[in-house]
């Protein structure tokens, strides 16, 4: 499949260092470095556009390594068409645009200053007309050409110092409510200069607001949209807006519906196996036959640099990585501690030998004072790995957490014969209605991996709709997930990190 063939080279991602929570009001930014354990102080200040455009293409290449880009010339092709057509109804600014896909299950779409413009795969297979994509390509054309990152100059004050990759990009591109409003408009007032229905903002604003509302199968990252959800007032406003926005139809890019939907086949449906996958709160990966359960409630975050969950209050994070190869978790723990904690200044409050299960493990009870920060971290042998579990939370909180902290620990074990048929990749697939067909029946005929619920938000229809003869209906077409051990000739045995990453090509 064509959108399956996203190579991921060894060594290309950084080393995810100390788990840090930041308490800076209700934001938290989490600690993923390219150089562990020496924090910079380093204030970005946006004075110009051509610092846009520096800041910019720093922060890509971090969000290129961490999150990873859709390799599909067509599909990128496209977007980029989609997005060159309105820039000349921008704001002129000095640096270029660029435009790519984003390897992420959720519905998004951010900008980092100097244009560089991410859309993720979980959207394109949410939007269902050219206009809506094209309107959400313009909200984010406008946030870089009215450079409102550099309007919100406090980020580089709530940034934490070890902040790296895809976390800080999500910094830079969170903008405020009226921000947010102002693209919505300029985005339709854009797509409506070069040719397309402004209404489009405000059916796909419907369609984020159904995904929502649904208990989505699958672990969703947090959405640079969730700092400002949309919400029935906002797709009001953009409906009401869209009706009054004089516009002259252009043809569009893709010349049919049809078109435009097969340019999404075959796109990855929510979670790719080769990353893990949750069942519930609890982790699975089969490339490396562990799995671990995360507290109740807490929110799940699964990338290419974290696997973890999240307190509700934001007070606590416990987050898992490999560390590296070996058997002898004591000697792991002692070489995180000359490195990584000696650079970070951490006070070793105690140093633990435990057993979990039948697998040997230490734990290591840390303050970070340069982070505000308290950390629990376990290192698990297993399987010729050394796997660390770290508990963190704000300087005096450690205490409230470290029972489900450690409760997270004890349940590390092997995956069951059950979990390990679970694996299956879910790529969306065009099929056309039969007369008479109901979205049940359809879904019954292809053998449609995703639930009705979900299937009717794709295809913005009712759950009960009665289908046209010849409907173009997007489904989830599932094949068995079969881990691979080499990629590009490599052994992936050389990078354990990569294990998380590097299932399957």
């Amino acid at each position: 499949m064509k959108h399956g063939e996203n190579k991921r080279r060894l060594g290309s991602l950084p080393l995810v260092s100390l788990f840090c929570l930041v308490f800076l009001g209700a934001c938290m930014v989490l600690a993923c470095s390219n150089n562990p354990g020496k924090p910079q102080r380093k204030q970005t200040v946006l004075d110009t556009e051509f610092d846009d455009a520096r800041l910019g293409a720093e922060e890509s290449q971090n969000m290129a390594s961490a999150m990873g880009l859709v390799e599909d010339p067509d599909l990128n092709a496209y977007i980029n068409d989609i997005g060159k057509r309105m820039i000349p109804f921008a704001p002129k600014r000095a640096f270029n645009y660029t435009f790519e896909i984003v390897d992420q299950a959720a519905p998004n779409a951010f900008a980092l200053p100097g244009g560089h413009i991410y859309i993720s795969r979980g959207l394109l297979t949410l939007v269902n007309t050219e206009d809506e994509l094209a309107c959400v390509i313009g909200h984010e054309i406008t946030h870089a050409a009215e450079r409102h990152a550099a309007a919100r100059q406090e980020f580089g004050r709530r940034l934490n110092p070890f902040s790296m990759g895809y976390m800080r990009a999500g910094q830079l591109a969170a903008y405020g409510r009226n921000q947010e409003r102002d693209a919505d408009r300029g985005g339709q007032i854009l797509a409506a200069k070069a040719g397309w229905n402004p209404m489009g903002m405000a059916t796909f604003m419907q369609d984020l607001n159904a995904m929502d509302r649904l208990t989505i199968g699958w672990s969703r990252l947090p959405s640079f949209f969730d700092s400002h959800p949309s919400s029935p007032e906002r797709a009001a406003t953009t409906f009401n807006r869209g009706e009054n926005i004089q516009w002259v139809a252009r043809p569009h890019i893709a010349p049919t519906h049809l078109d435009f939907l097969e340019k999404m086949q075959g796109l990855t449906v929510g979670e790719d196996p080769k990353e893990g996958i949750f069942e519930k709160t609890r982790f699975l990966h089969l490339d490396m036959d562990f799995s671990l359960r995360f507290p109740d409630g807490w929110r799940l975050i699964n990338d290419r640099e974290v696997v973890g969950a999240i307190d509700p209050s934001y007070k606590a994070f416990i987050a898992l990585r490999v560390e590296g190869p070996g058997d002898d978790p004591q000697a792991m723990a002692r070489k995180v501690i000359e490195t990584e904690l000696l650079q970070m200044r951490a006070k070793i409050n105690s140093e633990t030998p435990i057993q979990i299960g039948e697998y040997p493990g230490y734990r290591l009870e840390v303050h970070v004072p340069s982070a505000r920060t308290s950390v629990s971290m376990t290192f698990i042998a297993y399987q010729d790995y050394i796997f660390r579990i770290d508990t963190v939370a704000q300087s005096g909180q450690l205490n409230r957490y470290i029972g489900r902290g450690r409760a997270t620990v004890r349940s590390f074990r092997p995956l069951t014969e059950k979990e390990k048929s679970q694996f299956e990749l879910i790529e969306l697939e065009i099929v056309e209605a039969r007369v008479g067909e109901s979205l049940a029946q359809l879904s019954a005929r292809t053998n449609n991996k995703l639930d009705l619920g979900t299937t009717a938000v794709l295809n913005d229809v009712f759950i009960d709709a009665q289908l046209k003869p010849g409907q173009p209906v997007k489904i989830g077409k599932g094949r068995p997930y079969v881990p691979t051990q080499e990629e590009d000739g490599e052994n992936r045995e050389e990078s354990p990190t990569n294990k998380k990453v590097d299932g399957q090509s």
